[in-house]
């Protein structure tokens, strides 16, 4: 059957007034795009932290982002930073991209030697250039932070409280029971792991720019909030870290096996454990949420542009 062709016109193909429609449309499309406020800064943070890498560590004289993030209606989660950089030895340059691109995994940063690019290229740098003085700080606001670290504790606190009440009832049910109780518990104990897990997750988006993936994302994630990682201090202690390294190890065999061969009497016995744990996560959680208020009123910036 003939299949009928399609029309795979180019920008050279189209006719000005064409060329002017498309331009429009597209236009409006990014004017009605709804902003990712919460992209765009995670974007403008890991731009400043490229730009006190340079000033510090490559003796840059001046640092500006151009391109896409300099147009908050452009932006979006596929986009890269685009950083001219002013200064840097020919000899250190390409050490400077490695650095700029290790310094977060949500974006792809594209470092440009401002002095040693096209004159063409240089133009557009000039006319979008938006400058990162040396020691400048960007304003973030945790507000939202704070609000999701909060949100996620009454979750965990009503699944220690099935735990409880389960622990309650083992005592005393009839022994065809105790399964289902057992297996109750498990799942409770999961699912408090998991909305741990889940604010922890929160903390190494907004604040590290950074999330663990691969095979022992969860481990590495737990490492990572247990250091010091950047400005921030550890978010939790290392007697909590150890703990929480237990019921890790407790939640992979309850999703990994099956209700018949799950340890019962270590899933008691992790039940036991999870007020205590909890209690003194909990309190390691208010101190970093202090932090962060702290945080929020020292926060100031000065980027300008060119």
């Amino acid at each position: 059957m003939h299949q009928p062709t399609k029309d795979y016109r180019t920008a050279k193909d189209l006719s000005p007034e064409e060329l002017a429609e498309y331009r429009r449309k597209l236009d409006q499309h990014f004017k009605n795009r709804k902003v990712d406020e919460a992209l765009l800064q995670r974007a403008w943070q890991t731009a400043h932290r490229v730009a006190a890498m340079l000033y510090e560590d490559f003796g840059a004289t001046q640092v500006a982002v151009f391109g896409s993030l300099t147009e908050r209606e452009s932006f979006a989660k596929w986009s890269d930073i685009d950083i001219a950089v002013w200064g840097i030895p020919s000899d250190k340059y390409f050490r400077a991209v490695w650095e700029a691109e290790a310094i977060s995994r949500l974006f792809e940063v594209d470092l440009v030697d401002f002095e040693s690019c096209p004159a063409l290229y240089r133009e557009r740098i000039e006319s979008q250039a938006v400058s990162i003085g040396k020691g400048s700080i960007y304003p973030v606001d945790r507000s939202q932070l704070i609000q999701d670290i909060s949100d996620e504790r009454p979750k965990i606190e009503r699944s220690i409280r099935g735990i409880q009440k389960a622990l309650g009832k083992i005592k005393t049910a009839p022994l065809k029971y105790r399964r289902a109780i057992e297996v109750t518990i498990a799942k409770y104990l999961s699912d408090c792991y998991m909305g741990m897990e889940n604010i922890f997750r929160q903390i190494a988006l907004e604040i590290d720019l950074c999330l663990p993936d691969g095979s022992r994302e969860h481990k590495a994630l737990l490492v990572q909030i247990a250091a010091p990682y950047g400005e921030r201090p550890p978010v939790i202690s290392e007697i909590t870290f150890g703990h929480l390294q237990e019921f890790l190890e407790f939640r992979y065999l309850f999703l990994c096996r099956s209700m018949d061969k799950l340890d019962y009497e270590k899933t008691e016995q992790k039940a036991q454990q999870v007020s205590p744990v909890f209690d003194r996560l909990f309190k390691e959680l208010d101190a970093f949420i202090a932090y962060l208020e702290k945080e929020n009123r020292t926060s100031g910036s000065v980027s300008t542009r060119l």
